[in-house]
């Protein structure tokens, strides 16, 4: 569809040439005319160019009209559209300047040989021209017509564009919202995180606090047992020496066994507690390491 009035419009172009030919042909008629005698042959002639100037200039105005109609779809149709359109109005002007000068009377200046003729041909061509300057207005308002159109279509493709930014503005005003719920998600999962780790922090706390009371009984328990043990000791080396001077009864050697043996368990509690002390400081270190790497 988009040819076929490009090809009209080619053609049109093509006839309105042949318009302007024909309209200075009629011109330099009219100067020779003023220089010679007027005859019925030459005024015919006149006449007939004349006609052929109006049908031309009546198939200009129905090209018009079809353009008027016509609308670009494509953007390139657009800027071939307004280029022939200026052109157009450059023919427009140009057919105007050419009235203007039928208009001037020395154009129609022809030797008073026939002056009743004259006048006719005259008054006749006056008749033409006018008949030429209301076409010509039409086509100006033609002219303004298509251009407003031009500016209609700019604004409707402005309108498109606008429309077009509108959906992907909505396209991304959702996808920020996607991804400020998914965002808020996460900060509420951080929040329940944290506080789990409030809470095994306070729980560890407890915790070393308990250990810390535990290693100071392990302490007082192990200071009480080295004072015994070495009561026991000290009470054991005093009866080996008695006995080594004093022979003494079995059944006080019974009861020095007793001693010794009792003295080896006490020996070994203070080992195994001493093994709990080692692995409870241990416990607190580590808990402390803990801390420090929660608090930094």
């Amino acid at each position: 569809m988009a040819e076929q009035p490009l090809h009209n419009r080619i053609y049109f172009y093509r006839e309105n040439e042949k318009l302007e030919e024909d309209v200075d042909t009629l011109n330099k008629e009219l100067d020779d005319t003023k220089k010679s005698s007027v005859n019925t042959e030459y005024i015919e002639n006149l006449k007939m160019e004349k006609n052929n100037l109006l049908a031309l200039n009546e198939r200009l105005q129905r090209k018009l009209k079809y353009l008027r109609h016509y609308s670009p779809t494509k953007q390139s149709d657009f800027v071939q559209e307004t280029k022939e359109k200026k052109d157009l109005f450059e023919t427009v002007k140009e057919l105007d300047r050419l009235i203007e000068k039928f208009k001037r009377n020395e154009i129609f200046e022809i030797k008073q040989q026939d002056e009743n003729h004259t006048a006719n041909l005259i008054n006749s061509l006056t008749i033409k021209i006018e008949e030429e300057e209301k076409k010509s207005e039409q086509l100006n308002e033609i002219i303004r017509k298509l251009r407003n159109s031009d500016e209609k279509y700019i604004l409707e493709e402005k309108l498109t564009d606008l429309k077009q930014l509108l959906t992907d503005l909505e396209k991304e005003n959702s996808k920020l919202k996607y991804e400020n719920e998914q965002l808020l998600d996460n900060i509420e999962n951080f929040k329940n995180q944290l506080n789990q780790a409030l809470e095994d922090v306070k729980i560890a706390t407890k915790k070393c606090y308990t250990l810390e009371d535990d290693k100071d009984q392990l302490k007082k328990i192990i200071s009480d047992l080295e004072n015994e043990k070495t009561q026991i000791k000290k009470d054991m080396d005093e009866m080996n020496e008695t006995n080594a001077v004093n022979k003494v009864p079995v059944d006080t050697e019974l009861a020095l066994e007793h001693i010794s043996e009792a003295y080896e368990m006490k020996r070994r509690e203070v080992k195994q507690l001493m093994e709990q002390l080692v692995a409870a400081e241990n416990i607190i270190k580590e808990f402390q390491k803990q801390f420090k790497s929660l608090y930094t």
